[in-house]
Order: structure tokens, then C-alpha cells, then sequence
């Protein structure tokens, strides 16, 4: 049965893209309606879908996957309570709550759990505070969120604290959440596609619009992501999910880091020039909308971001790093450098450091010269003077991952666990499969008490480690501390020691 005419319709009504590997699962779903509705063919089907509502609901509930829980991604929650609401209610005009959109809802755990996070924190108050929408184009999934009753799968990461005290039994294995959680959260049929978004839903404060679009390919991501920035304030947030990030650096709104964790920001209203108000000045190097900056951050900016620390850092849709005059590809830099490292790899610090000295005093030092006096630095002891030049190689490519994992390992030293994290996710933002980057993480996370944390990262390194010719080859340039045979004994003894811990 020819399939191709059935992707497009469903590409362009719901946005979801289908690649070939689906194409077995669509000709299952295709013809069981087919048959159902006893259309004869796929272009009478088709037809017939597009002019039945009930219909097409039916068929969007099967091709949609709800798979969902309770406080999945708790770190986003957690940003919500911590940072992004007390800024907003602070601003706020008195009376007017704080706005949280919820797209791509599925049965309601999402909502709902923003309600329990909000409510465990500002009590009663929080049904004044903020009003919560969710949206679903699948209204079997939204009925079953009204009804907000679910199995145990969908508590599998709540803390049994929170699920006893918002949830009541219903038999042995169901439970309903309770009534004051049900009525923050108003639910609503929603097509990301449609020509139109409700006029009622703009204003909104924070979306989250988490593990949806990677049903997308990358120019209906665009739009959407277009579309819902205009339905955010000045300075609303965008929250997608974590695995998602990269995909949706389009450049239409501001990437920052808060506290390691990743969210998009719509950039504040500029005033015109003709309105601007006495002592004010009008800022010249504002970021264009439309295309992602070109303007590389200061080093203190990036630090801001990769640490979590204080304000907001903006990393403004991966700038390009200034070229320094002279790179590290130039032969006559290069084999000074290869000298260096291949001092390093022999543990000969003191002889590699020589080596790299007259390249390193430069004003305009390349990265990746930085990057490993940094490491040498921190073998020898030096932490101070480690991060000095781990922060100017970060001054050259604000993304040198090299330079985030020895700050990073800095930071751990220093006892400073969240600046640590900051850095390392920023890693593994910009490259997922940058197994040191993770178990970085899963020390820090065991040594910080986060069990489960630590368990997913130590999983995550087993994982990337399997193939060890591709795991050697995502190492970089600097030598490695650890072999991949030590670093997977390593990653066991620890998982099993967890789990004894726990048990």
C-alpha cells in the first residue's frame, strides 16, 4: 500500500514527521482505518478524515505517543519554583497572575506536576498566583487528563512524599490527583499546526513545550518555535526539553543558561529612538531576531552561563569565536603544539609547558593552546592557574569543551559542586556524546548525595563506551586521565555501590 500521500497528510495537519523506518507502523494504523470507516482507498480515507473531526481525532490518537510521567525532567520544575517565577512576581502588576503554558500536554502529568511543584511552594496561594493552560491535539490524551487518574507508571520519579500527599487511591495500583491540583490546570485542544493560535492564549509568562518536537523536522521546528515566541511577554521563557535544545537554536529567541540548565528567553522590548527618555541612551548592539548572533560573549559572560551563577548568561544561538591572527592549523604554530602534547600524553608536564609558553603569551592565543596549558597546569597543582587559562581559551571559543571540563574539574577541587555542573552540561549541551563531560557529572552528582542523577550519567558513559574505537575518538585533543577498559570498571563498581546504598 503506497504510503507517501498518508506522511504528507499527516506532515502537513499535525507536523508530524514520519521517516521510513515508521513506514510498517503507518500501514498497520492506515488500514485499520481504512477498514473502519469503510473508505475503499487511502485517497477516499484521506478525504474523508479531513472533513470529519471525530475522525481525525481517532487517527491522531494513534499515530501521537503519550508516553509521559510525573516530574520527568525535575531540574525544569525546579528552575520554574527557584528563579523564573520569583523574577516574574516581582515584576508583576498586582492582581495579574504569572502565566504557564503547557503545549504538547499529552494526559495532563506535565501540567499537573507544575501545579504540585508551584503549590509546594506558595501553598493556597498559588490559585491566585498563576494560572496554568495545557494544550494537546489529541483529545482522547486530554479526556484521559481530565479525568486525571493514572497507574503507577506515571509516578515512577515522583518522591512517594509528594504522590501521597497529592494523589488518593483508587484501587490497588490507581490513584487520582487531588481536586485542588485539578482545578489550577485548565486543558484545551490544541494544533500546533492550525492557522491561527488562540488570541487569549498570548501574554503567557513560561511554555513548556518539552519532548514534542523532535517529532518535527527542522522547518515546521522553525515556525513553531516562531509562533509560540510571539505568544511569550518581554523576557518570557521557553522551556524545551533538554535533549531538544540544539535542534531548536534557530535564533529567534536568546539561549541562556540558568543554574546549568538550558531555556530559551524572548528578547525585551527596544525602545525606538524617538521615545527614549531623558539620560537614557539606545543599546547599538542589539541581537537581531531573525538569524542567530555573530558577536562572540565576553569570557565573563560565558562564565555567567556555564556556572549558573547570578544573572542569566546569554549564549546568544552559538556565536562564531573570534579567529585568533594566529591558529592553531598555521604550520609554524602547529608543530610547537604537537611537541607539547606529545609531551603531555607522556606525562612529561614540565618539558610540554616549556613548549607551549611562547604560544600561550600571546595576546590572541589559540584556544586549543589554552585549552592544554590549562591541563598541564592542573597536573601540576596549579588550579588557580588552571582556570586563568582555561578561561582565556573560553575567551577565543566561548564552546571549547576542553577548556569546560578542566573548569569543571576546577570547580570540583574548589568544592563548588553547582558551578561544576554548570560547566559540564554546557558540554554536554553542545556535544551529547562527550563521554568524559558525563562522567564528570555522574562524580559530581554521587559526591553531591543525587543518587539518581549519578546512576543516569554512569549509565550514559557505559553506554557511549561500548564501541571503544568511536569512544577514543570523541575523547579530544587533551590526554585522557582514565583508559576506556578503567573508565567502564570505574562506572560499574559505582553503579553497584549505589544501588547497595539503596538498597
Amino acid at each position: 500500500m503506497p504510503i507517501h500521500s498518508f506522511k504528507s497528510f499527516v506532515k502537513d495537519r499535525l507536523g508530524l514527521h514520519f521517516g521510513s523506518e515508521a513506514d510498517g507502523r503507518l500501514q498497520s494504523i492506515l488500514a485499520g482505518r481504512i477498514a473502519a470507516t469503510a473508505a475503499g482507498s487511502i485517497d477516499a480515507y484521506l478525504k474523508s478524515v479531513a472533513a470529519d473531526p471525530v475522525e481525525f481525532g481517532r487517527l491522531t490518537s494513534l499515530l501521537t505517543v503519550n508516553e509521559t510521567y510525573f516530574y520527568r525532567e525535575p531540574d525544569h520544575l525546579n528552575l520554574l519554583v527557584e528563579r523564573l517565577v520569583p523574577a516574574r512576581l516581582a515584576q508583576a502588576e498586582k492582581g495579574n497572575p504569572i502565566r504557564i503554558l503547557s503545549l504538547g500536554c499529552s494526559t495532563g502529568e506535565e501540567p499537573y506536576s507544575i501545579a504540585i511543584a508551584l503549590r509546594e511552594r506558595y501553598g493556597d496561594l498559588a490559585e491566585r498566583l498563576f494560572r496554568i493552560t495545557a494544550g494537546d491535539v489529541d483529545d482522547a490524551a486530554l479526556e484521559r487528563a481530565h479525568a486525571a487518574e493514572y497507574g503507577p507508571l506515571a509516578f515512577r520519579t515522583l518522591p512517594a512524599e509528594l504522590r501521597d500527599r497529592w494523589f488518593s487511591p483508587l484501587d490497588g495500583t490507581h490513584r487520582r490527583i487531588d481536586a485542588t491540583i485539578r482545578r489550577q490546570v485548565d486543558f484545551m485542544s490544541w494544533n500546533l499546526l492550525a492557522p491561527d493560535f488562540p488570541k487569549a492564549m498570548q501574554g503567557q509568562d513560561v511554555i513548556f513545550f518539552r519532548n514534542v518536537s523532535i517529532y518535527f523536522d527542522p522547518a515546521t521546528r522553525k515556525a513553531v518555535m516562531a509562533r509560540l515566541r510571539d505568544l511569550l511577554v518581554p523576557k518570557g521563557h521557553l522551556i524545551v526539553g533538554a535533549s531538544e535544545t540544539l535542534a531548536n537554536d534557530f535564533g529567534l529567541m536568546r539561549l541562556i543558561a540558568l543554574d546549568g540548565v538550558f531555556l530559551f528567553e524572548k528578547a525585551p522590548v527596544e525602545p525606538s529612538p524617538g521615545r527614549v527618555k531623558p539620560g537614557q541612551g539606545v543599546r547599538a548592539d542589539t541581537t537581531a531576531q531573525t538569524g542567530p548572533s555573530t558577536r562572540a560573549p565576553r569570557a565573563a559572560a560565558v562564565r555567567s552561563a556555564s556556572t549558573g551563577r547570578g544573572d542569566s548568561g546569554s549564549i546568544d544561538a552559538r556565536p562564531d569565536p573570534p579567529r585568533p591572527s594566529a591558529p592553531a592549523g598555521n604550520p609554524v604554530d602547529r608543530e610547537p603544539y604537537e611537541q607539547a602534547l606529545s609531551s603531555a600524553r607522556s606525562e612529561r608536564f614540565e618539558e610540554a609547558l616549556r613548549r607551549l609558553a611562547p604560544l600561550c603569551d600571546r595576546e590572541d592565543a589559540a584556544a586549543e593552546h589554552l585549552a592544554l596549558q590549562a591541563h598541564l597546569l592542573l597536573e601540576r597543582g596549579d588550579t588557580a592557574g588552571a582556570e586563568t587559562a582555561a578561561q582565556r581559551a573560553l575567551g577565543q571559543d566561548p564552546w571549547s569543551s576542553d577548556a569546560l571540563l578542566l573548569l569543571g574539574r576546577c570547580a570540583r577541587l574548589r568544592g563548588d559542586s553547582q558551578e561544576a555542573i554548570g560547566a559540564l552540561r554546557r558540554v554536554v549541551y553542545d556535544k551529547p556524546s562527550c563521554w568524559r563531560a558525563h562522567y564528570q557529572l555522574a562524580e559530581t552528582y554521587r559526591q553531591q548525595g543525587e543518587t539518581g542523577p549519578a546512576e543516569r550519567e554512569y549509565r550514559i558513559v557505559l553506554r557511549q563506551l561500548q564501541n571503544e574505537t568511536l569512544a577514543m575518538q570523541s575523547t579530544g585533543a587533551l590526554p585522557s586521565l582514565l583508559s576506556v577498559k578503567d573508565l567502564r570498571f570505574l562506572c560499574e563498581t559505582r553503579l553497584a555501590r549505589l544501588a547497595d546504598a539503596v538498597a
